[in-house]
């Protein structure tokens, strides 16, 4: 009768430590496709904020480099012009108007330097209704286009592309290529571009040949 008992109660603990490790084989699978789908999760918001962010860079770059680059007669037409601020106007005459002169980012109709919270990519756009909170003169919905469609092409970049490196450069060239575009009519512009242009491509050259 005791031997009964022992080989029952030793076939029992064999069947719970059975079933124990087939359970934890089975959810193992699980668990690694949650944490996978996290992953990705994380990396997908990851490049559509770096989207964002690299598109109200774009805008700068719109705005600043055609005053940046004009030549006389678009100046002096600028000059003149009532709908430009008298501090844009300064800046024109002085030439002291750049990528990165002012610092921050100001209305070009009533010269108001934005803070922080009027210069979060997309969402200040909302929070303002789409005006400068000053003078209340419409931003222009270019802006924003521009935002938002950077962060849709640095998210399909990187849901179709493997890894952090390829969906960076594709993303790169595409807002090099914005840029290009918008800036073509700026013949001053032209030749800095091309020099951007010139060294993005040896950056694609190089990724290529590291990754081949």
């Amino acid at each position: 009768m005791n031997c009964w008992i022992a080989s029952f109660y030793q076939n029992q603990k064999r069947r719970i430590s059975f079933n124990q490790e087939h359970s934890c084989f089975k959810s193992q699978p699980r668990l690694e496709t949650l944490i996978g789908v996290r992953v990705q999760s994380f990396e997908m918001g990851v490049f559509a904020v770096l989207g964002v962010i690299s598109g109200s860079f774009v805008n700068v770059c719109l705005a600043r480099l055609p005053l940046q680059f004009a030549d006389g007669e678009k100046r002096s037409c600028l000059l003149t012009s009532p709908k430009l601020s008298t501090c844009l106007k300064n800046h024109l005459r002085e030439k002291t108007i750049s990528l990165y002169n002012p610092a921050r980012s100001f209305c070009f109709s009533c010269g108001h330097q934005l803070s922080w919270v009027e210069n979060i990519p997309v969402l200040s756009y909302f929070l303002n209704s789409g005006h400068c909170r000053k003078c209340n003169e419409p931003i222009g919905t270019g802006t924003i286009v521009t935002e938002i469609v950077h962060g849709l092409v640095y998210l399909g970049f990187g849901w179709f592309l493997n890894g952090w490196i390829w969906p960076l450069t594709f993303s790169i060239n595409f807002s090099f290529l914005w840029i290009l575009v918008h800036c073509w009519n700026c013949q001053k512009a032209r030749m800095t571009l091309f020099i951007t242009g010139v060294i993005i491509l040896l950056f694609n050259l190089g990724i290529y040949l590291i990754h081949k």
